[in-house]
């Protein structure tokens, strides 16, 4: 199966919405927080490879956007949690890359992410002030 017939099948599975595809070989689309796991479940049972995850800050949310290689096709899924409770499902279990991507977000922005196999600091020094974000837009 082509990555474009499962991406589509996925967004009819009502995983993704959004789906479009920017130029060839490059796709994005959007996930809802509570089908991440779902998404990143599908993704691993077709040996795409999960590349990165980056947080941007939108004041009064976060735009998490998972980027995935799918048969040389480059997928990037953004999802939106709110500033005041920043909390996702990890997927580090899944894609066991992810680990270190979430445990930076974790510390630079203050997203938790809930089940993930490790935490702890990864960059910041350990007597970096507890609650305090580098990253953060205030």
């Amino acid at each position: 199966m082509e990555a474009r017939e499962v991406l589509r099948s996925l967004e009819a599975e009502g995983v993704l919405s959004g789906l479009r595809q920017l130029r060839p070989r490059r796709w994005s689309a959007a996930v809802e927080p509570g089908n991440i796991r779902r998404l990143a479940e599908r993704m691993g049972s077709l040996k795409a490879h999960f590349s990165a995850l980056t947080c941007i800050d939108l004041g009064d949310r976060f735009e998490l956007i998972y980027h995935f290689d799918l048969e040389g096709e480059l997928v990037n899924v953004s999802t939106l949690v709110p500033k005041a409770l920043p909390a996702l499902p990890s997927i580090a279990d899944i894609h066991p890359p992810a680990d270190f991507y979430e445990r930076e977000v974790a510390e630079m922005f203050g997203v938790k992410f809930e089940g993930a196999p490790r935490s702890g600091r990864l960059l910041l020094p350990e007597d970096w002030p507890p609650g305090e974000y580098p990253l953060r837009r205030w």
